[in-house]
């Protein structure tokens, strides 16, 4: 169920930006559209944090850009897989750029726990094969599905047992030796640890953190959906398990989040 305030706020948002008053840190310098329908202002809000289709274009083109160059920088193309997922596909804010850079020779597949969200991607973007899954595993693909998986700005939000969870799914679906490109809120975000939590976090090296619940959750997200950081060092050692680690870029991610790119061992 959607919190209760989730779709009034958002279309308040959105009445604000069209009559221009809408405030914010975001520039509101134009993105061309790529030719695709824009989601609604609950769905934008829901991925993006905020209404403005600008701005949510701009960060799914330059997330985009990103998993190319990261890709580039590890002697890869997208162009080198057959099948890649997006885990947290929203409604297609990244996959929209990224599909079209591969076809046709790759087939893209995008999975969230949104089904409004991939309702209105299968119904608006012809770009991959959308499902809805869980709060938990299992996904509905087989063992060895994907060669390429991206999960931008999902473990962000997710507990170290949800994260634990799937990342372990995640190493299921992927085929030895495929890539997994996942970004997380690095030393960048630390200045947005609430107070208490740096210790936890120096401590730990992850720290999940909630800000709203319930009703007055203004994202319309489910409650376990909140906000996670890690350090760099705790990635290198915790999520290495089935996974070897390729790479891990600061501000990888639309300048902001960092970004890890790992290979499933083939061992």
């Amino acid at each position: 169920m959607r919190s209760l305030v989730h779709y009034p706020y958002s279309y308040w948002l959105d009445l604000k930006y069209r009559i221009g008053v809408l405030v914010g840190s975001e520039s509101p310098t134009s993105d061309p559209n790529d030719g695709y329908p824009l989601p609604s202002p609950p769905l934008r809000y829901r991925v993006h944090g905020s209404v403005r289709p600008e701005g949510f274009l701009r960060v799914g083109r330059h997330c985009a850009r990103d998993i190319e160059a990261i890709l580039e920088g590890s002697g890869r193309s997208l162009t080198d897989f057959e099948r890649v997922l997006d885990f947290g596909c929203g409604c297609g804010r990244v996959l929209r750029f990224i599909a079209p850079k591969a076809a046709p020779t790759c087939k893209f597949w995008g999975t969230d726990i949104d089904a409004q969200a991939v309702e209105w991607c299968r119904k608006n973007l012809p770009l991959a094969t959308w499902e809805v899954n869980g709060a938990v595993p299992p996904l509905r693909y087989d063992t060895d599905s994907f060669d390429f998986i991206f999960a931008v700005s999902v473990f962000t939000h997710l507990d170290e047992q949800f994260q634990d969870l799937w990342l372990r799914e995640l190493a299921r679906v992927l085929r030895p030796g495929g890539v997994l490109l996942a970004s997380v809120h690095g030393s960048a975000y630390e200045p947005l640890v609430k107070k208490g939590g740096e210790a936890v976090l120096a401590s730990q090296g992850i720290c999940s953190q909630v800000a709203q619940r319930g009703a007055v959750k203004l994202d319309g997200l489910p409650d376990f959906y909140q906000a996670t950081f890690h350090t760099r060092d705790y990635v290198e050692r915790v999520w290495c398990g089935p996974f070897e680690l390729l790479a891990y870029r600061e501000r990888g991610m639309n300048s902001r989040q960092d970004a890890v790119l790992l290979k499933k061992r083939e061992d």
